[in-house]
């Protein structure tokens, strides 16, 4: 029986209606829940430097200095945060044994202590109280900082046994390296899910005595990517066969998801000049191609972005709207609002919503794009379009959750498939949601898209956005999209 169609029964047993081997639960990220913990470390050692010295000001009567207490109590949560940081006690891959380690702690505080020391010695030496409160600051915050330590742990620890923290981990190539995973994995303690092995030449000359089982084949494994099942890919493929593994990595590199390969494969048969990381996953030596995009701290700020300012444009042209459905009534019979469908984040289909400027609304198999002096555009059409106001109605979009402010343009879907025909890293666009504007159109590469080369020049400009996401980059293009909007530039 060829390997593709055994399952293991109890694997089968654990079959979700959506073909997970286990019940989908939200996951979190393992860098915030950190973060979250050296907020809650800082937050102490300032708590336990305020709290004494605001007992001897209000109760024992010693005017304190406050501005050098409150200079000293920061000055020294940041020099405890840089201790703790380099000395690891934030490592995101002990969740469910999160770090104590009283002696450097207490390390930590000395260090952050003595810092300051100077910021208030001068009063010290007129006030022996100062150096009480030294001594209590130091005593108090390591009394909290170890509780919340101690909280931290017993939190982290069942959160990541609940499988929030979990990690979704396949392996491309059924081989010897495959089974090293799965065998790593198998500690559950790591927090870390072994999703399976995909493999292209399945069959009876692939099956495997030790039951190593083959989930399917190159599609499936981008399938299950798509629906957000797996957040790790790892490529273990024989050395010899360099090309196949560079035609899998070029595939998977479009998928919103890491990408690792064995060490053993150069880095030059990636396909690109870049240097890439090394890293390791237990037994296994691995070459980082590719990160998740927008992860740990990205999705929460995109989103803030999206919602904050998404809201806040919406409420500054909300007087505009009625006057531009007004305008697009009396010029032209036909609806106010024209939908198309259009692909977003991992291919999922949605209707985008635009103020209609021309005389149809064509959506489907048979979508001809405007070009400049189109006569299918009405008057009101040409003025909309100039000043970009149709893209107006799309904010709903973005407050739906549906489109970004700032991202890769969605293409009708007629468009996306042509596209995709002829440049094989357009899908990479998918790895996030599209955008109201985008980089590309900043650069020039706004509005029409007849000939291949304009294709790839957008397609580079959202690839490098994506590659290269900020706040700092969206912010720098929403203020250059305005200067176009004025302009009028590539409108058509």
């Amino acid at each position: 029986m060829a390997v593709s169609t055994v399952v293991d029964a109890t694997t089968e047993a654990r079959l979700t209606p959506q073909g997970q081997d286990h019940p989908v639960k939200s996951r979190w990220s393992r860098r915030i829940a950190a973060d979250m913990v050296a907020l809650a470390d800082m937050i102490a050692v300032m708590s336990a430097g305020v709290l004494p010295a605001w007992i001897y000001n209000v109760y024992g009567g010693v005017n304190l200095d406050w501005t050098l207490v409150l200079q000293s109590i920061m000055v020294a949560a940041f020099l405890v945060q840089v201790c703790l940081r380099y000395w690891g006690l934030y490592d995101t891959r002990k969740m469910h044994d999160f770090p104590q380690d009283p002696a450097r702690l207490l390390a930590a505080l000395l260090i952050g202590i003595l810092g300051v020391l100077g910021l208030c010695l001068p009063q010290a030496m007129r006030n022996v109280h100062m150096w009480i409160w030294y001594a209590a600051w130091l005593s108090a915050s390591f009394t909290l900082i170890l509780l919340v330590r101690l909280s931290a742990q017993a939190l982290l620890s069942k959160f990541t046994a609940d499988g929030r923290f979990e990690q979704h981990i396949a392996v491309f190539g059924a081989g010897a390296i495959a089974r090293r995973v799965k065998e790593h994995l198998t500690d559950k303690s790591l927090g870390v899910h072994f999703a399976g092995v995909y493999d292209d030449r399945i069959g009876d000359d692939r099956v495997d005595p030790e039951g190593l089982t083959v989930n399917g084949k190159l599609e499936d494994l981008i399938k299950a990517a798509r629906e957000d099942k797996i957040d790790q890919i790892i490529v273990a493929l024989p050395q010899t066969a360099d090309r196949r593994m560079a035609d899998v990595v070029r595939k998977l590199e479009q998928l919103p998801v890491s990408v690792h390969i064995v060490t053993h494969i150069a880095s030059d048969l990636v396909g690109n000049t870049q240097a890439h990381a090394v890293s390791s996953l237990g037994p296994v030596g691995l070459l980082d191609v590719k990160s998740k995009p927008f992860s740990d701290w990205g999705p929460v700020i995109k989103t803030l972005e999206d919602s904050v300012l998404g809201m806040l444009f919406v409420l500054i042209t909300l007087p505009l709207l009625p006057i531009i459905a007004l305008a697009i009534r009396l010029d032209s019979p036909g609806p106010i609002l024209f939908t198309q469908k259009r692909r977003g984040l991992n291919h999922k289909v949605f209707e985008v919503f635009k103020f209609r400027t021309m005389t149809v609304m064509e959506d489907g198999d048979d979508v001809r794009q405007a070009s400049a002096m189109d006569p299918r555009i009405t008057r009101v059409g040409k003025w909309l379009r100039r000043s970009s106001l149709d893209e107006l109605p799309q904010l709903w979009n973005v407050l739906r959750g549906e489109m970004s402010l700032v991202g890769p343009r969605p293409h009708a879907l007629v468009h996306d498939d042509e596209f995709s025909q002829k440049l094989e890293e357009y899908a990479a666009r998918h790895q996030v949601k599209p955008g109201i504007t985008g980089l590309a159109q900043v650069k020039g590469w706004r509005g029409e898209t007849s000939t291949t080369a304009k294709i790839k020049s957008r397609v580079e400009h959202d690839i490098h956005y994506i590659k290269t996401w900020s706040l700092g980059l969206d912010l720098k293009i929403l203020c250059q999209t305005l200067g176009a909007v004025i302009s009028g530039k590539n409108a058509n």
